[in-house]
């Protein structure tokens, strides 16, 4: 995303029981929010994730010249409760790669420049899908909820994301506004401050940020918040400027390679944040949801060509009547 970024903020993740089924990925995702002992214990993982999860903690302090205060520090900022839920995650981490090797090399490399076109759509597919998979695993069903439940009882939703993230913020909004539900969202930090008075206490605002430390949606975020409104964030970072704002925090796992960087591969993690959550919103109300999706087909109906192409079907038929006077 274009813009100024901020330094990330020291407070650390919630420490809920993730499985993450790319821990290597998560990793490498959140390398630029780790500290120096944090980024040297990270590197030892990286490089030899199999040795790693046959250390103690004793160990890996040693092998990462750090301490096991560090250890334990890493474990929690890449989201685990400790180092012994952190090395049973890398375990099983480690077990699946060496089943499906291949798949992880290619994941690990990315897409080189010699890559075939069918070589290119595959790695791209296999990505895609992974990213809808880990974003999946990696959502915390607490905050999910919360934030259905802060959507239902808000009278307006407002949306903000920059760049890739604004084409998020634009989806989610025609896909509330189908469910009846007053949304607006804005793509420029200063269009979404003039706004300001468009939300009140007890509404909410969603922020759409990849990298959680883009100075205009953190702005924005801090002006929102000054004023009561719930300030809910679908971010890849497990730490950052906008997740120590935001009161909600819902977590995508986006993966970047050679030729992908993180606005592409971010759009899909969050899409599939944005379909679950306006599917459980829907399925709250779905009696209001499902009139409100009525009267939108039926308010483009006329312009789909369908009823067009229905009745001049019905003239082409051929008549069934005969010809002549009757019997």
């Amino acid at each position: 995303m274009g813009g100024k970024t901020l330094p990330v903020s020291l407070k650390s993740p919630s420490t809920s029981n993730h499985s993450y089924s790319d821990l290597l990925g998560e990793i490498r995702s959140s390398f630029k929010s780790f500290h120096a002992s944090e980024a040297s214990i990270a590197n030892c993982v990286l490089q030899d994730p199999h040795g790693v999860s046959l250390l103690n903690i004793s160990q890996l302090a040693d092998f990462s010249k750090t301490s096991v205060a560090s250890v334990v520090r890493f474990s929690k900022a890449i989201g685990y409760k400790g180092f012994p839920e952190f090395r049973r995650a890398l375990i099983s981490e480690v077990s699946r790669n060496g089943l499906d090797s291949q798949n992880f090399s290619e994941l690990d490399s990315g897409i080189e420049l010699d890559d075939s076109i069918e070589e290119v759509i595959r790695k791209i597919a296999l990505a895609d899908s992974r990213a809808i998979q880990t974003t999946a695993e990696r959502l915390d069903v607490t905050s999910f909820r919360k934030t259905v439940d802060a959507w239902n009882s808000a009278q307006t939703i407002g949306i903000f994301g920059l760049a890739s993230s604004g084409y998020v913020a634009m989806d989610l909004q025609l896909k509330l506004n189908r469910q009846g539900k007053s949304t607006t969202s804005w793509r420029d930090a200063h269009v979404a401050l003039t706004s300001i008075s468009v939300l009140k206490p007890g509404d909410c605002l969603v922020a759409i940020s990849h990298s959680g430390t883009t100075v205009d949606v953190v702005d924005v975020m801090q002006t929102f918040k000054s004023r009561g409104v719930t300030i809910i964030l679908i971010t890849n970072a497990l730490r950052s400027a906008a997740t120590a704002l935001a009161d909600i925090v819902l977590h995508t796992s986006a993966r970047e390679t050679t030729f992908r960087s993180g606005a592409t591969a971010s759009r899909i993690a969050q899409l599939t944040v944005v379909d679950c959550l306006c599917v459980a919103l829907a399925q709250r109300n779905w009696s209001g949801t499902k009139s409100a999706l009525e009267e939108s087909r039926s308010a483009v109906g006329s312009r789909s060509g369908a009823k067009v192409g229905a009745d001049e079907g019905m003239r082409s038929q051929p008549s069934n009547r005969k010809r002549g006077g009757n019997k």
